[in-house]
């Protein structure tokens, strides 16, 4: 009969369980830690019944006229009760007797220990005299309260632990070595005592060759118990040999130390010679001596020693809180898809040698016989390069590649060690209105609106201004794009056209241009510059400049516009630096000069749907 009672982990036998029973288990750790949860509730029901008591005492002395300050030192005593609490209501074996013992055990050893705090509070209160302001009220008041919800806890903990005990999900393993009467009685007390809640490995031999005169035969060998507990969790093995058999012991506790689990003697030591580390009990009622203590982690052995020199209740505290933690990582990850990691690309980014100063005069002697088209990627730019190979295509044309990001020159500085001139595209198209362009030489803007291109015409005197503001999405917008290039060819040869429409739109309209070769003139591709040189936005500060840091100017004036763009999107290029390489393009030689024919005759296309057109001023 008891035979069948022991789950043999040689040749499991195949049974139908019920639902509950197929749940998963609960480990048995979950016993002694609700000792140790108890210490916890003991003080916020500490707590909750000194702010009860304070709120009902308070609406009680206003109905009954009492004086305001009589409860003044109730906090003190609330204090000074909670730090005691921990200390004197602790019992260590809760857990134990409440999974399996009688309740009227628990009512005693929690009567007794209620009744000691109290005593120790009180006389505590009158040696201090802390207790001869308190108001009588309010302290009959508390301890109703603390003793109502310190015993309400424990047997809700109580409750949940013998639910738990009830669907068979607390269970304890157990694995037993050695055959004989000694196994047999073993077997008898652990399953008379907890049957619910212990589940019997099986009997193992320890292969010495002698027979036994139990009654429970072996499921096994040595061996056998260390590759099944290689797969499975083990709480205890108990050796139960002869004590005077100390050759066999300790064979046996040599072998069995590969397992991390807790290897102890039954039922007695008397007369043997093998150190022991004293006297503990499996399934907290049979008494065995531990002759091998589960082995200490690095980890394991930093928590030992802080369980050593810290206050139980600490330790309790951060235990919980991993718990809890790890809780809900287990419920959570599930839920979380997985994402199908991209195998690592390495790309070339590449560059122009040319500061602001450098590239003002090649622009100033590029002419209007050829055609070329500059961009000036920012850190935006390089991450839509590393995701769009159309958008590679295009800056793979451009003329002229030019570095716009102060912040990322001194990353690059610090990460590779790279040094690249800066030639950001506002100063560019400032240093160009500035310094390079005359009234007379023919410009085309495309974006912006009218008001900003008669601000340019009446700053700089320019009076060859033409100007193109097309609809919003227009590289999704066939017409609109083919309108926009006529505009600009019917509008050929110029001395520059600056495409304000942002990135990718600018750069695809530069590298068509190119691609159809009627356009001459060199085409830049500013972005927002036309805003800061008109006034309609502000720049960052000079010395935010200088640091690298205009991006946090740009933040704080627009979150919600740039937000995502620097805090969310942003931070990836440090990743995609990291397996890129950076270098300066070798300088190229200028083109031979482009045959362009243009029909004068053709007025350009009728403008798309929103978009506006501004006509050049007449001297």
């Amino acid at each position: 009969m008891l035979e069948s009672r022991i789950s043999a982990g040689a040749e499991p036998r195949q049974t139908t369980l019920p639902a509950w029973a197929r749940s998963p288990k609960v480990s048995y750790s979950v016993v002694p830690m609700s000792s140790e949860v108890i210490i916890l509730l003991d003080f916020l029901c500490l707590f909750l019944a000194a702010s009860l008591s304070t709120v009902l005492y308070a609406h009680w002395s206003v109905s009954l006229h009492l004086a305001s300050g009589a409860g003044r030192d109730a906090a003190q005593v609330s204090l000074v009760s909670m730090v005691l609490a921990p200390f004197i209501l602790y019992d260590k074996r809760f857990g134990a007797v409440a999974s399996r013992g009688p309740v009227p055990i628990l009512i005693r050893s929690y009567a007794m220990r209620f009744t000691m705090f109290a005593g120790v509070v009180l006389a505590l209160g009158l040696f201090s005299q802390a207790l001869h302001a308190a108001p009588r009220g309010w302290l009959f008041t508390w301890f109703i309260a603390s003793l109502a919800s310190t015993a309400l806890t424990r047997v809700l903990v109580a409750r949940y632990l013998r639910r738990l005990q009830r669907r068979g999900k607390l269970t304890e393993v157990i694995a037993v070595v050695g055959t004989g009467a000694v196994a047999d009685r073993l077997v008898h007390a652990l399953l008379q005592t907890r049957p619910g809640t212990i589940d019997l490995l099986g009997i193992f031999d320890d292969e010495s060759g002698q027979k036994a005169d139990g009654t429970i035969k072996p499921t096994g060998n040595l061996a056998q118990l260390i590759e099944l507990g290689k797969t499975r969790k083990i709480d205890w093995i108990v050796l139960a040999l002869p004590p005077t058999a100390e050759q066999r012991l300790r064979s046996a506790v040599q072998r069995l130390k590969a397992l991390s689990a807790p290897i102890g003697l039954c039922p007695q030591h008397v007369g043997l010679g093998l150190p022991y580390q004293g006297i503990d009990f499996v399934a907290d009622s049979v008494p065995v001596s531990l002759l091998a203590d589960r082995p200490i982690k690095r980890w394991d052995a930093v928590v030992k020693a802080a369980e050593d020199s810290l206050p139980r209740w600490i330790m309790t505290l951060g235990g919980l809180s991993l718990a809890a933690a790890k809780t809900l990582a287990s419920r959570l990850m599930p839920l979380i898809p997985v994402p199908v990691p991209r195998p690592r690309s390495s790309l070339t980014y590449q560059f122009d040698d040319c500061d602001v100063e450098g590239f003002a005069k090649i622009a100033a002697g590029f002419g209007r016989e050829r055609f070329g088209y500059a961009v000036t990627p920012n850190a935006d730019h390089m991450i839509r390069l590393h995701e769009d190979s159309s958008f590679r295509a295009l800056y793979a044309a451009a003329t002229y590649i030019l570095l716009d990001s102060r912040f990322l020159a001194k990353v690059l500085r610090l990460t590779k060690g790279v040094r690249l001139p800066v030639c950001t595209g506002s100063d560019l198209t400032a240093k160009l209105f500035s310094d390079v362009i005359a009234p007379d030489d023919p410009l085309i803007l495309i974006g912006g609106s009218q008001a900003q291109a008669c601000r340019l015409r009446q700053r700089y005197g320019l009076r060859r201004l033409e100007h193109l503001n097309p609809p919003m999405r227009l590289i999704d917008d066939p017409v609109a794009v083919e309108a926009c290039l006529r505009f600009i060819e019917f509008h050929s040869p110029f001395r520059f056209c600056l495409l304000a429409v942002g990135a990718p739109q600018q750069e695809a309209i530069a590298q068509q241009l190119q691609a159809r070769g009627v356009a001459l003139g060199l085409a830049l591709c500013i972005g927002a510059s036309i805003n800061f040189l008109t006034g309609d936005e502000r720049r960052a500060p000079r010395w935010m400049q200088r640091c690298g840091i205009e991006w946090s100017f740009r933040l704080l004036q627009a979150p919600r516009r740039m937000g995502r763009r620097y805090l969310v999107r942003g931070p990836r290029i440090f990743g995609l630096l990291a397996n890129s390489r950076v270098m300066l393009r070798p300088p190229r030689p200028p083109r031979p000069p482009q045959v362009s024919i243009i029909d004068r005759s053709i007025p350009p296309p009728a403008r798309p749907a929103g978009a506006t057109r501004t006509v050049r001023a007449e001297t």
